[in-house]
């Protein structure tokens, strides 16, 4: 019953990872009008409300796992997307438990069906997008659980978005850089000034490292809204940062540093106790993933073979992506499985993917998915111009995930270090296929 009713709701609103802009719908009327219908449950409880290019789904489970540990027995909501393996991965309550450990529930699937039973003729009239209905679903089961706080991250740029009908006690802009230029616009301080949206008057905004364009962007909307500007950049929170152990934390990526830095700041703000408590107890953010159930952040899916899954995709994620990879294989094969969307800059980011490594090239189910071999032409011409080696430029393509898995299993040996990203919805397929297949290797 839940499947065929979460298949359907797919297929009668279908969402914007699957099929791009068709499933965008700007402006918040929509939203305000479902929201009024409900009550209003997101004025229920406080709000954290995070927007950025990079980072915010890493910052946003952080918080959820810092929050909830200094809020004793207080309930917190969590809501993000995309989800990888379960639709219910975007609503969840994180909690600190009697034995002092943090933990998530995801919806229960009776908390969907019964929300959709409800709204069922608003839905069917009003035709709200995907990302509405998931958005209005988490503020009335957050309010009817009694949380505490939401710490609520943006589904696309900020002015516009869905989440954007909260009134937030604090707003966060992890990073901004380009991603959805067709809707968010062309350049960084556009892209900021959608994001920017999410600043609410008189209420402080904290900042990650942003570029001076971006920054100055950020700064005037603040400004006009007589909202504290936060800068987690400051020295005091990039010391807080570096106290963090990062090879103790289960988001290894080194971008984690400014990440932790962003929560830092938003812990000060939130008060003394709330980052005292948590320096006290940094293992409430080494396992931050854990805890809340965070997937796809440079996550370790397998140790023989090494086995490294992530779903970023635009310039900025990429940029430290060769290194990294490098770092972890200390001279070992790299196996990278690699599939982008179409409307991504798959030319612009086509030099950061690592140079000699085997490639396994693919493409996930939807609309939005860029031809395999489209992929191949576009990378391989940008390694092979960069000096690849001949050997490592004989690379494979396949129509689909699962296919991708099993031309793995036909070369992978435990010694091998493999890579599966470039679209969230890859990894997303990837996943559940290398869980129901416990041999992972062919040596």
């Amino acid at each position: 019953m839940y499947e065929k009713r979460v298949e359907k709701l797919f297929k009668i609103a279908p969402s914007f990872q699957k099929v791009g802009i068709s499933g965008f719908h700007p402006g918040l009327q929509s939203m305000v009008e479902f929201c009024n219908l409900m009550g209003n449950p997101q004025n229920r409880f406080e709000t954290i409300h995070i927007a950025g290019t990079n980072g915010k789904g890493s910052i946003a489970h952080m918080l959820s796992s810092a929050l909830a540990y200094v809020e004793d027995g207080e309930k917190i909501g969590l809501y993000t997307s995309p989800h990888l393996v379960d639709f219910r991965e975007r609503i969840k309550i994180v909690t600190r438990r009697d034995d002092g450990t943090i933990g998530y529930e995801m919806i229960p699937k009776e908390a969907v069906l019964s929300f959709l039973d409800s709204y069922d003729e608003f839905i069917n009239k009003n035709e709200p997008s995907f990302f509405e209905i998931t958005t209005a679903m988490a503020f009335d089961y957050f309010a009817k659980q009694g949380v505490k706080s939401g710490v609520i991250e943006t589904g696309l740029g900020g002015r516009f978005d869905s989440t954007n009908v909260v009134s937030s006690k604090l707003s966060v802009i992890s990073s901004i850089g380009y991603d959805h230029k067709y809707i968010l616009g062309e350049s960084i301080s556009k892209i900021a000034y959608e994001k920017g949206g999410i600043i609410k008057p008189e209420r402080a905004v904290i900042t990650g490292s942003l570029s001076l364009e971006a920054m100055a962007q950020i700064e005037k909307i603040a400004a006009e809204n007589s909202s504290p500007l936060i800068k987690s950049t400051d020295p005091q929170y990039i010391k807080c940062a570096e106290s963090f152990e990062l090879a103790k934390m289960d988001l290894r990526s080194p971008v984690q540093k400014l990440n932790l830095a962003t929560v830092c700041a938003v812990l000060s703000e939130l008060g003394e106790r709330y980052l005292s408590t948590v320096l006290e107890n940094k293992e409430v953010l080494y396992n931050a993933a854990k805890n809340t159930g965070l997937r796809g952040r440079w996550e370790l899916l397998s140790e023989s073979p090494v086995v490294i899954c992530d779903i970023g995709h635009n310039e900025q994620a990429l940029a430290s992506l060769s290194s990294q990879l490098e770092e972890v294989a200390q001279g070992r094969r790299i196996i990278a499985i690699i599939g982008m969307a179409s409307d991504k800059d798959i030319q612009g980011v086509s030099s950061l993917y690592p140079l000699n490594a085997q490639y396994i090239y693919t493409q996930a189910q939807g609309s939005r998915a860029n031809d395999a071999y489209d992929l191949k032409r576009i990378i391989d011409d940008s390694r092979k111009s960069r000096g690849a080696s001949e050997s490592s430029l004989n690379s494979i393509v396949t129509h689909n995930v699962k296919e991708a898995y099993k031309e793995l299993m036909k070369i992978v040996i435990p010694n091998d270090v493999v890579f599966v990203g470039g679209s969230s919805f890859v990894v997303a397929e990837f996943i559940p296929v290398f869980e129901d297949n416990k041999n992972v290797t062919n040596g």
